[in-house]
């Protein structure tokens, strides 16, 4: 599950840009895991509540946070990387055009520490999981025989 969070001033976005943004992410973590696996967040934070350096965003800045937890990369620098360019040529192409500056983040968390709907998710990749993907949402399952 990746969860992907912006912190932004209020109407920095408009939902049509919100919409636009989450599908973009959606539909490329969406090539390896079910779909309902992403989250992505909007965080407006009121005016006066947002600072860079000391000084107001006024709506000028954009900070995203992004939290792996179904498949992490292993310390594999070139999917790292490749993730890391995609998602800044995401915001790049979207902010930069408005004279925004923004940075963003990624966190790997213990897969083992994860539960959709109570159960313990299957591998990626594995029968079962397809048949999440199918389902459009977790179901229970058996761990597979080896």
């Amino acid at each position: 599950m990746p969860i992907l969070q912006f912190y932004i001033s209020p109407n920095q976005l408009s939902l049509e840009e919100k919409q636009e943004l989450a599908s973009t992410l959606t539909a490329r973590y969406a090539r390896l895991m079910p779909d309902f696996f992403v989250n992505v967040m909007f965080h407006e934070l009121p005016h006066g509540s947002f600072f860079v350096g000391g000084k107001p965003t006024d709506g000028k800045f954009v900070r995203v946070t992004a939290e792996h937890i179904a498949v992490n990369w292993n310390k594999d620098s070139k999917r790292e990387k490749a993730y890391l360019d995609w998602l800044g040529g995401v915001l790049k192409e979207r902010f930069e055009p408005k004279g925004w500056t923004w940075e963003f983040s990624v966190t790997e968390s213990d897969r083992d520490l994860w539960r959709v709907q109570s159960i313990v998710p299957p591998a990626v990749g594995s029968q079962a999981m397809k048949t999440w993907v199918a389902a459009g949402k977790g179901i229970p399952w058996e761990a597979e025989k080896l």
